[in-house]
């Protein structure tokens, strides 16, 4: 029982950064009111989340090294909890302080995410690893339909939108207790400072090649285009299709709702279906549906292709990452962490970004964003692939001769 318990705890750290992260797109506009100043600045103040859970990925690497991962997990979540309570117990409506709050939350995600990775590679074997990471997705994608739909109903209420991030507290409170009552196990060091050094520079000058680069800007790319979707999907509603607040804001729950379902759906399909070729099809889908939101004027239709967008485009980022870790035989973990941390930067400026572009051309110009930023990834995959089978064929000649 004691691995099921902390299989869930781990579970509970992907869901508490994606309560964090996937209200952005609701609370943008509650919070611009709340600090009196434009959508576009609230909008790039949530930068400094992302940024705060990219720089959580480092600090991670380095505590987890030095630490036990139950002291860690304590630390962390109960500083996050005390910032949660500060946020929506004080009502101090400046925007410096928001910004503080908003970055030291989300390092308190990076690292508590990091948390439920290594704990997953602790508690299962290479076998049920990967069952077990796709099922972090699930939950990440689960937390990202709840959340924002019970954002939306504490706004219907006329609740201060912070109430919407102290609700993930109680994910974060419920890993608070379970480090008093279970039991983590033990960090153990696999070599010593200077062997890891010899191991990584004999590795790292193996996978600089152009196919990594080019399959990193993708996965760059795709977050990006992901997360500026997801930010102003709901007030695109409003301003241009003339929905009100809480019916925009179901924009959110309708991508990750069905994200689930796409995700296991893949999963299957991956059993029977070469990587390369489904990933293509997916992208070819997403530019297609993204094409149909950018055109809609009718706003029920926009809220249906978004349903289908969630469902067909989520597992685009993993089947990346899958294809990313064979461009090299043999990779080492390091190419991996190469690709998460690229990835990473793409969710990290998207908010900033996007609300650079807003500010300039308007609202709309995030869907038409939405719809380059995914050609971007196609373009990009199939160079990789072109250059891929260009390098395969010169070894298959090499051999022959």
């Amino acid at each position: 029982m004691n691995k099921v318990f902390l299989t869930i705890v781990a579970f509970m750290t992907y869901m508490v950064m994606s309560g964090l992260m996937t209200q952005i797109g609701v609370l943008i506009s509650p919070m611009a009111t709340y600090l009196d100043i434009p959508v576009t600045t609230a909008a790039s103040m949530f930068s400094l989340l992302t940024g705060g859970t990219f720089a959580g990925t480092f600090v991670a690497m380095w505590v987890y090294s030095r630490f036990p991962i139950k002291h860690i997990f304590q630390c962390n979540y109960l500083t996050f909890l005390l910032l949660l309570i500060f946020l929506v117990m004080l009502d101090i409506r400046v925007q410096w302080v928001v910004s503080v709050y908003l970055f030291t939350l989300g390092i308190c995600c990076g690292v508590g995410l990091a948390g439920g990775a290594v704990l997953i590679a602790k508690l299962y074997d290479e076998q049920k690893r990967a069952s077990a990471f796709l099922a972090t997705d699930c939950s990440f994608s689960l937390a990202g339909f709840m959340f924002p739909s019970l954002a939306i109903a504490l706004l219907a209420a006329n609740h201060q939108w912070t109430i919407g991030y102290g609700a993930v507290g109680g994910l974060a409170l419920l890993i608070l207790l379970a480090t008093f009552t279970l039991a983590f196990p033990e960090n153990r060091e696999v070599a010593k400072p200077k062997e890891l050094a010899g191991i990584a520079s004999a590795s790292t000058t193996k996978i600089w090649t152009p196919r990594v680069f080019i399959i990193a800007l993708a996965l760059c790319c795709y977050l990006t285009t992901q997360t500026t979707f997801l930010t102003w999907a709901p007030n695109y509603l409003q301003q241009a299709l003339d929905l009100d607040a809480s019916q925009a804001a179901a924009a959110v729950g309708n991508y990750w709702g069905p994200s689930v379902f796409g995700l296991l759906t893949v999963t299957l399909l991956v059993m029977k279906i070469p990587t390369r070729p489904l990933l293509v099809t997916v992208i070819i889908i997403a530019v297609i549906l993204s094409i149909l939101l950018y055109t809609s004027q009718d706003p029920q239709w926009f809220l249906t292709v978004t349903l289908a967008l969630g469902f067909m485009t989520s597992c685009i980022f993993k089947l990346g990452i899958s294809v990313g870790s064979q461009q090299i035989q043999n990779a080492p973990p390091i190419l991996v962490t190469f690709l998460l941390c690229s990835a990473t930067v793409g969710s990290t400026i998207a908010p900033a970004l996007s609300a650079l572009v807003v500010s300039i051309f308007g609202v709309s110009s995030a869907m038409l964003m939405t719809v380059i930023g995914f050609v971007l990834v196609g373009l990009l995959v199939a160079t990789c692939l072109l250059l891929e089978k260009r390098a395969s064929t010169i070894s298959l000649t090499k051999a022959e001769i």
